[in-house]
């Protein structure tokens, strides 16, 4: 009988967005149950080496990684894919050195203008004198993911004295500057397959009629405050492209390349942006996207007659 550890992040913060793993993992579990799998639940907290090294004891088949954050810090989402591809134990999803770039916006954008990907300009804190005056722009955090420090207030234009101080103030370790594009966005889930990655049935963000004097965006509050008007007023709805098959061609052709080119393994999802002339700009990858029941992923797979248990054992079957 296969054996799999299903291997999360211990609590740290208790934050909306840290206890969603719990739900993944129970969905994880299930599923692997009814797929007839050995199946454990192991953690990683503060003893890092000695918690994977009890991981490496238990002689796992295959590690299906939930890790998302590694003391609290969802920069450090490597370290628990570092040392399971050090102690050479096959883990799911995406591989470490892609893990690292999808998880650092700025080098991510970096591969993806050497590789002819479509992304939004983007620049250093410390480039504010490169603005354009007459763009809109928004400062995002280099290493968070899940809308983690995505804020209305940190949209801008140069000609915003007081905002352009707070700006110029920050880490350039820690936030980078991109343009702002105002459209329709796009989240497109991918999940592995036996002849190579399938692309999901994409599903478009609508934003109501609150947001017509706001920014169009998926922050925080949007993204996990269930009780917040932007949670309640932004809906993912699918089969918006099916009347644009340009575009939705174009989305095809872009996934598939950044698949290849990031060397993207499991299941992944990418954001997109479109422009007011139809033209796309990719915000993000995200490796190892959130599959709790309510996730963007699983609804994606919902949609495309997926069963959680053929999920699993896809994402499995794609193991590093």
């Amino acid at each position: 009988m296969i054996k799999v550890v299903i291997l999360h992040n211990q609590i740290e913060n208790h934050s909306i967005d840290e206890l969603d793993v719990l739900a993944q993992q129970d969905l994880v579990m299930k599923a692997c149950i009814n797929l007839g799998y050995e199946t454990t639940t192991m953690t990683i907290g503060d003893d890092l080496k000695n918690d994977l090294i009890r991981v490496k004891s238990s002689a796992p088949d295959i590690v299906f990684n939930l890790t998302e954050a590694t003391w609290g810090y969802g920069e450090l989402i490597y370290m628990a894919p570092a040392v399971l591809n050090a102690f050479k134990i096959s883990y799911t999803g995406v591989p470490l050195d892609a893990l690292f770039i999808t998880t650092n916006k700025v080098l991510a954008k970096e591969l993806m203008l050497r590789e002819g990907l479509p992304t939004a300009p983007f620049f250093k804190i410390n480039e504010t004198s490169l603005l354009d005056p007459l763009k809109k722009y928004i400062v995002k955090p280099i290493w968070e993911e899940a809308s983690v420090g995505i804020k209305e207030d940190l949209i801008f234009t140069p000609s915003e004295t007081e905002k352009m101080m707070k700006i110029q103030s920050l880490s350039d370790s820690h936030f980078f500057i991109e343009e702002f594009i105002d459209g329709r966005e796009i989240n497109i889930s991918m999940l592995a397959g036996s002849d190579g990655p399938e692309i999901l049935p994409p599903a478009e963000i609508i934003f109501s009629d609150y947001f017509k004097d706001k920014p169009k965006i998926v922050g925080y509050k949007a993204k996990w405050d269930e009780d917040s008007e932007e949670y309640k007023q932004t809906n993912r709805k699918f089969g918006t492209l099916e009347d644009d098959p340009t575009i939705k061609a174009s989305l095809n052709e872009i996934c598939m390349k950044c698949w290849k080119v990031f060397n993207l393994h499991g299941y992944i999802r990418i954001d997109v942006r479109l422009d007011n002339g139809g033209d796309p700009y990719i915000l993000e990858i995200n490796g190892n996207p959130c599959i709790s029941p309510d996730s963007g992923f699983m609804a994606a797979a919902d949609r495309a007659c997926y069963s959680r248990e053929t999920v699993v054992e896809r994402i499995l079957k794609d193991a590093n």
